[in-house]
């Protein structure tokens, strides 16, 4: 492609049947967009101020070469946050060895991208939770780097994650029995406390419930799993993000070692996505230095891929600002 080509730009409030059939063709890569997509259309709906936003190559919507397709497509939501606000994927991330030409064939659609959000910001007329920018997660180290190169993105301190694969054939066909006296809950507010302590859930935003902090992600009843002890305490626990990544696990030290955090990860990869989650794909995002969790991908037959990040992408007319 010629810089002179033509992009065609897709921008839509809803997640069509043709959307969503493209991003299947792409997996496992896509997995992190689609899931955050699926969670809209067959969850919550879209919020009111989302986006789907798809710029590619020559029309790929509707087309019959969905694996060959090259496209750059986004979900995003302005009026979300302060939780992640956006998800992006590109085919870019598939490509092994990437030629010059297909950086810069790239590098137009994710330019073209940030045109058509620069537009939909001034649509929505309004400043979002971080005024002139969103948070952009679980970004490709590959897609990052054209983005910082555009000079349109500060990195965050959170750092980078590895993203694991999982497939739903390598779990437990059957959720392993838990020891007496335990039993399986979702969290209730009773629970944020200990959770709070306990837990440094990275990129997951805090809202203030009856003076406490809380992990927004906590108030989704099919996107956390609880471990009981019989007094009703809470000693193990996992949530997952809107995009189906299991993003932070913890298991109180005298339960440690006896496979609960294996069992809760199994349970809630397997079901918290919803029936829509039908094509056998999990991730995680674990940070280099969490050996537990590491472990637990590994007992789960999980398989590290590729690196992600979060930054704040500037959605301003001028680029970033001093």
């Amino acid at each position: 492609m010629t810089p002179s080509a033509k992009l065609t730009t897709h921008t839509s409030p809803d997640v069509s049947e043709d959307l969503e059939r493209l991003l299947q063709a792409h997996l496992p890569y896509s997995l992190p967009v689609l899931r955050r997509l699926q969670h809209a259309k067959y969850k919550d709906g879209m919020p009111p101020n989302a986006r789907a936003v798809v710029v590619s190559s020559g029309d790929v919507l509707g087309g019959d070469q969905l694996a060959s397709a090259r496209f750059t497509a986004a979900y995003v939501d302005y009026g979300g946050g302060p939780d992640t606000q956006m998800w992006l994927f590109s085919t870019l991330e598939e490509v092994e060895k990437p030629s010059d030409a297909d950086k810069a064939e790239y590098r137009l659609q994710i330019e073209e991208l940030v045109r058509e959000l620069v537009r939909l910001g001034r649509e929505y007329g309004k400043p979002t939770v971080y005024p002139g920018g969103l948070l952009l997660g679980s970004l490709h180290t590959a897609v990052r780097d054209i983005v910082l190169d555009l000079g349109r993105a500060a990195p965050r301190a959170t750092g980078f994650y590895d993203k694991w694969l999982f497939q739903a054939k390598g779990f437990p066909e059957k959720d392993a029995p838990l020891p007496d006296g335990m039993r399986w809950d979702t969290a209730s507010l009773d629970d944020c406390r200990i959770v709070v302590s306990r837990t440094d859930i990275p990129r997951v935003a805090y809202v203030c419930v009856d003076g406490w902090p809380v992990a927004s992600i906590l108030l989704t009843e099919d996107k956390n799993l609880i471990i009981r002890i019989e007094d009703g305490t809470p000693i193990a626990w996992a949530f997952l993000g809107f995009d189906g990544s299991l993003c932070s696990l913890y298991c109180e030290e005298p339960y440690r070692r006896r496979g609960l955090a294996t069992a809760l990860g199994a349970k809630l990869m397997r079901t918290g996505c919803g029936p829509y989650a039908t094509d056998g794909w999990a991730t995680a995002d674990v940070a280099a230095s969490n050996a537990g969790s590491r472990a637990m991908c590994k007992s789960l037959n999980g398989e590290q891929h590729w690196e992600v990040s979060w930054m704040m992408l500037d959605i301003t007319e001028d680029g970033l600002k001093d």
